[in-house]
């Protein structure tokens, strides 16, 4: 998945903020209670002033318990409204989150296979998580802190030019030049922010690593090596964060001088009484200078916000290229309910993106319905491409894969997979259920009687009665609880329930022992009836009753037959069978 250009920040955050309109009631609400809070802000100097003129004397007896009142009912509104924003903010950027992870999620299961095998589990983890969590500090916080702290700008400046609107012209002065700033860093800090998720993507893809591999890890001695290699993750991360915090530490004290000269300007005015309206009291004076020095706090958040906004737009950049990325083909719109199971192959040759070797060099065959047939041959030589072809994990780079006459392309993608079934060496489970596990994909569309039925014919029933959950069992990440044997048989049982008429057998045994293989041979030899199976293996005593056997080297079929025509011929696999015998 390549990186996407740069795109502008307008228009990453004008697509970003589309995300909040299904909740511009509340948002709308909480703009409410910011313009509330925002409104009380001048009422504070507003006191200083009728105080100071006063001398702290009034002949209204009243005023000495209505100010003190006042004051603590300003800020009580302010609290109201305050706590009111905030709520409803979490629960708008709650709900952001949990719709961007979903679109994204979804979005990952209809991505093409390529996808998986360019990225990591690990970088597209923090995309989800991290990232996600970036892009959300953007369009909630980020947009929270410019609504309220403008609003409050806008109030406080009001209150200014009502009691000298000369002098706010002054103040007016640094506008450009704080806007130039935040200008400037902020192209910075969007650089330097790209730079941190993709250092933190790297990182998540160490661990993600380690914690897959540990038991090759530890039995190797490769402790050192992968704390090595995640120093060099961290380390990078933490210069990434360093370059990220130059600009925006730097960017609040410059504003502040920037403020503070305008500040130092108008006393400098006003003690040479060259001032206006401001100057006729004392408490005009302090009034200004108080809310001057309280604007001072909302232009520093919107310089502060600034990072954030940089940091998201950054994110909001790495979400936006998975979502925007194509989705595996799927232009087929016939359906087929159940196969017959006719596979052909016409000519098909096929080479992996990015690679120069072509794994499949104008391969033919014909598979008829209820047959098994078996690929055999060295590493390399093409048999695992054709068991990712026929689902469609890939497309071919030419010529036509027909099951039952139908091109597949012809096919939905959900239709045709609807009728294949895999069972591999590498057998994915999940921390779930035994009965989860084995009805995956069928949840709610089947009964347990059917589970229990795929579980017997599976010889899985057996081990499943004596656990004390029994299908309740929860198995632990990727069936960790369960032998070798027993991950390979409840592989077995979901591809029974699943009843597809044509099968994928990728060396279902290869890594089991004498006993675990006998038992999952009659379990498959189950599985296998009625049905049309392709046979990947290995080791050449496990397909010998192969209505067929296709020898593949290099990409191309180099032999074709039963096992003792094969044996006669002299060739390739006789060739095979011997060193294996």
């Amino acid at each position: 998945m390549s990186n996407p250009a740069p795109q502008s920040s307008r228009a990453l955050y004008a697509r970003l903020l589309t995300y909040l309109r299904p909740y511009w009631k509340a948002f709308g609400l909480a703009v409410l209670g910011m313009i509330c809070t925002a409104a009380t802000e001048p009422v504070f100097p507003a006191i200083m002033k009728y105080l100071l003129d006063n001398g702290f004397q009034t002949s209204d007896p009243r005023m000495v318990w209505i100010i003190p009142l006042g004051i603590v009912g300003l800020f009580v509104v302010r609290g109201f409204f305050s706590f009111c924003t905030a709520y409803l903010m979490i629960w708008i950027s709650t709900h952001l989150v949990t719709d961007l992870r979903r679109e994204m999620f979804d979005k990952l299961l209809r991505l093409p296979t390529q996808t998986f095998h360019e990225q990591s589990a690990g970088k597209l983890i923090s995309r989800l998580m991290y990232d996600v969590g970036n892009v959300n500090e953007a369009a909630t916080h980020a947009l929270v802190t410019v609504v309220r702290e403008s609003l409050t700008a806008i109030a406080l400046l009001s209150y200014l030019l009502y009691l000298d609107w000369k002098l706010t012209m002054i103040t007016l002065v640094i506008g450009p030049f704080i806007a130039l700033i935040i200008k400037g860093f902020g192209q910075r800090m969007r650089q330097a922010s790209r730079n941190t998720l993709e250092s933190m993507r790297h990182m998540s893809h160490a661990i993600e690593e380690t914690v897959v591999a540990i038991k090759v890890v530890k039995i190797f001695g490769g402790q050192a090596q992968q704390t090595e290699r995640f120093d060099r993750s961290t380390e990078r991360y933490r210069r990434s964060m360093m370059r990220e915090a130059t600009p925006s530490s730097a960017i609040t004290p410059i504003t502040h001088m920037a403020a503070s000269l305008a500040v130092a300007l108008i006393v400098f005015m006003a003690l040479s009484q060259t001032t206006g309206q401001a100057s006729a009291s004392a408490g005009g004076f302090i009034s200004f200078i108080t809310a001057l020095l309280m604007l001072i706090s909302p232009i520093k958040q919107l310089t502060t916000v600034s990072s954030t906004l940089q940091r998201g737009l950054a994110a909001s950049e790495s979400v936006f290229s998975l979502l925007d990325t194509p989705t595996e083909e799927d232009t087929g719109h016939r359906e087929l309910p159940r196969a017959q199971g006719d596979i052909k192959f016409d000519r098909v040759s096929f080479q992996y993106p990015g690679s120069e070797r072509t794994a499949l060099d104008d391969v033919s065959f014909h598979i008829s319905r209820g047959q098994t047939v078996a690929l055999v041959g060295a590493s390399g030589g093409g048999k695992t491409t054709i068991s990712t072809l026929i689902p469609r994990f890939y497309q071919p780079t030419s010529g036509q894969i027909r099951i039952d006459g139908i091109e597949i392309r012809e096919l939905s993608l959900v239709s045709l997979r609807q009728n294949i079934a895999l069972v591999s060496q590498d057998i994915v489970l999940f921390n779930d259920t035994l009965e989860a596990n084995i009805a995956f994909g069928l949840s709610g569309i089947c009964d347990r009687e059917s589970v229990i039925a795929a579980a017997k014919a599976a010889n899985a029933w057996d081990f499943i009665q004596q656990l004390p959950d029994g299908l309740a069992t929860v198995i632990g990440e990727d069936g960790a609880k369960l032998s070798g044997g027993q991950r390979q048989r409840i592989a077995i049982a979901r591809a029974l329930l699943k009843n597809a008429p044509i099968l994928i057998l990728d060396e279902a045994t290869s890594a089991l022992d004498t006993e675990s293989e006998r038992q999952v041979q009659a379990a498959l030899a189950v599985l296998m009836k009625d049905r049309t199976t392709l046979v990947i293996a290995h080791r050449l005593s496990t397909i010998e009753n192969s209505d067929r056997i296709l020898v593949l080297d290099k990409g191309r079929i180099v032999e074709s037959g039963s096992h003792a025509e094969l044996i006669s011929a002299g060739g390739y696999y006789a060739n095979l069978n011997r060193i294996q015998a």
